[in-house]
């Protein structure tokens, strides 16, 4: 009897407990369980320069909004081996011949959980980034922002920032991901 009991005690202590990491639980959050993906539409951008007010648009086909050829892009996150990354068009196409895939690549959050890291490749020329047609595209090519900062992560909602200099101007942008 007292063996049983000396080796039910080892036992117990010989379990080690499995903790999730943040990197994991919010890669579950972007990406779905494994073996899965999540797909996300843009719900808005907010631009602030040299840290004076945001100013945020949203989707919509009037004024300073999202056109409707933009913001229903899709960013499908897959949680597989690659942890695979495609950013593609919507239904609606803002200029014919448009390629259907922006960019793709792979994404990794960093150990805390806090950065999202996404490399790949653009599909979209810089001729069409800088048309009219195109005006919010390249705030939404993420593979060219470098590291983005998750600053809020749920099953149905992903705000990040990323900052950059162009033309002597500190820019901070804010997108937020809406669940499909």
């Amino acid at each position: 009897m007292l063996l049983v009991a000396t080796v039910g005690v080892i036992d117990s202590c010989t379990k080690t407990e499995t903790k999730t990491s943040a990197a994991e639980t919010n890669g579950a959050l972007l990406a779905g369980a494994v073996g899965s993906s999540k797909s996300w539409t843009i719900t808005s951008i907010s631009q602030t320069i040299n840290g004076g007010a945001a100013q945020t648009v949203t989707p919509g086909s009037s004024g300073n909004s999202i056109p409707p050829c933009e913001s229903d892009n899709v960013f499908k996150f897959s949680n597989n081996p690659a942890q695979s990354y495609d950013y593609a068009e919507g239904t609606a196409v803002c200029t014919t011949g448009d390629p259907t895939s922006i960019e793709s690549g792979s994404w990794a959050f960093t150990d805390n959980g806090k950065t999202l890291l996404i490399e790949g490749t653009t599909n979209v020329t810089t001729t069409e980034l800088q048309s009219t047609n195109h005006y919010f595209l390249g705030y939404l090519i993420l593979t060219q922002t470098g590291p983005l900062s998750v600053t809020q992560i749920s099953a149905t909602s992903v705000t990040m920032t990323y900052t950059f200099v162009y033309n002597s101007s500190n820019y901070l942008i804010t997108v937020v991901l809406g669940k499909v």
